[in-house]
């Protein structure tokens, strides 16, 4: 089972331009890790990203780090990516403002915590922070 549909409407690997982030996001929650996906949210830690199998990451710069961030767009503090030869998508990389990448998370948390109530402690509080 995936969230993809019922969190975002549907998943298009070939024209969806946020599909990094829409992929990363589900897989983290496919794993049940929503604990890792607390601790990105959260922020203000030295928690700066999570990766998995197949080839993805998401990253968080908090507000004000440069350095290593230099090639972000200006206003970005997320970043998806998934290895094009883990996953085929037109889109590969995706970055979102803080507001965006909430929104996402709090739309696919939703949908999870309503398949997996065992783990509602935890998306309560992701629900509490992505605001």
């Amino acid at each position: 089972m995936d969230f993809l549909g019922e969190a975002f409407g549907g998943f298009n690997p070939q024209s969806d331009k946020d599909a990094a982030l829409k992929f990363s996001l589900d897989v983290l929650l496919l794993d049940n890790r929503s604990l890792d996906l607390l601790e990105i949210v959260k922020g203000g830690n030295r928690f700066g990203g999570v990766e998995g199998v197949p080839g993805w990451t998401i990253e968080r710069r908090e507000h004000g780090e440069v350095l290593g961030y230099e090639n972000w767009p200006e206003g970005a503090r997320f970043r998806a990516y998934v290895d094009p030869t883990a996953y085929a998508l037109a889109y590969t990389e995706f970055y979102a403002d803080t507001p965006m990448f909430m929104r996402y998370v709090r739309a696919i948390v939703a949908v999870y915590e309503k398949h997996h109530p065992e783990y509602s402690s935890t998306t309560r509080q992701i629900l509490e922070v992505a605001v």
